[in-house]
């Protein structure tokens, strides 16, 4: 029996105009009422969770920015993971000879020292609030603590910039493509699997009793967590070969979930 499904947002539960199709949000309440608990995944800052548990009308367990930050249905904080103020200092500052934005996050902000009409352009368009912040590497580590560091342009300066990255930190930096032209450098042993394995030994459910479904590179850990697994079809190859199951929407996915139940049920 599926007791658990689990949903990313951008590019699977969210539409290109970052909002919830209906068909989609009435599949995750016809889960809700047969009794399958509900958990958002995602990059997002935590807020961002809430306002879309608020949009659905629902109590979701949530998992924001990669797993940096974990709340069950009573709005419960079951874990919270951030770097140290000279780890992101350092790491913002290797950034800044490429050609890419980024962007600082913690629970709840995200901060650029410039608004550039770039940076405005992604807010706009991702829709993300973003707050400009002149002071913001001096405040790191003593009132703005990182939890996320997020770079957004072309690919290949994104991959040289990991790989700069991984040999400067080594062990003290993860990684993760998380959308297309974005990379989120991540304080390490933080990730979507391990904080889904958190949230599951947490309401003493079994691994084989989780759904969940993604399309991008950040999902991959939690893919690989439970059998019942699904990529969305926009997803690219190397994605899709960590899922058990392909589908188009996350309504065909929970579809698939209620009928397992039922058969299972029914036996």
């Amino acid at each position: 029996m599926i007791r658990l499904f689990v949903s990313d947002l951008d590019n699977t539960l969210f539409n290109d105009k970052k909002t919830v199709n209906p068909e989609d949000k009435e599949a995750l309440m016809a889960l809700v009422d047969a009794g399958v608990q509900v958990c958002l995944a995602s990059g997002r800052m935590d807020k961002e969770l809430v306002s879309v548990m608020n949009e659905l009308q629902g109590e979701f367990h949530r998992i924001s920015q990669n797993g940096a930050f974990i709340y069950d249905t009573n709005n419960q904080r079951l874990y919270s993971a951030h770097f140290d103020g000279d780890t992101a200092r350092e790491l913002f500052r290797i950034a800044e000879p490429y050609q890419l934005v980024g962007f600082i996050s913690q629970e709840d902000g995200m901060f650029v020292p410039r608004k550039s009409e770039l940076v405005q352009q992604i807010e706009t368009q991702m829709r993300m609030p973003i707050e400009e912040r002149s002071d913001v590497l001096d405040c790191l580590g003593t009132s703005i603590f990182a939890s996320k560091l997020c770079y957004i342009g072309d690919m290949d300066e994104i991959k040289k910039l990991e790989a700069t990255v991984k040999e400067h930190f080594a062990d003290r930096v993860d990684s993760f493509i998380s959308d297309r032209h974005c990379i989120d450098f991540m304080p390490p042993g933080v990730s979507k699997g391990v904080g889904l394995k958190r949230l599951i030994d947490h309401l003493g459910i079994k691994e084989e009793e989780v759904a969940c479904i993604g399309d991008s590179y950040n999902d991959i850990s939690m893919l690989r967590l439970t059998k019942h697994s699904f990529a969305m079809a926009v997803a690219d190859a190397a994605v899709k070969q960590e899922a058990t199951h392909t589908v188009a929407s996350v309504a065909e996915a929970a579809r698939w979930v209620l009928a397992y139940n039922n058969q299972i049920s029914a036996k």
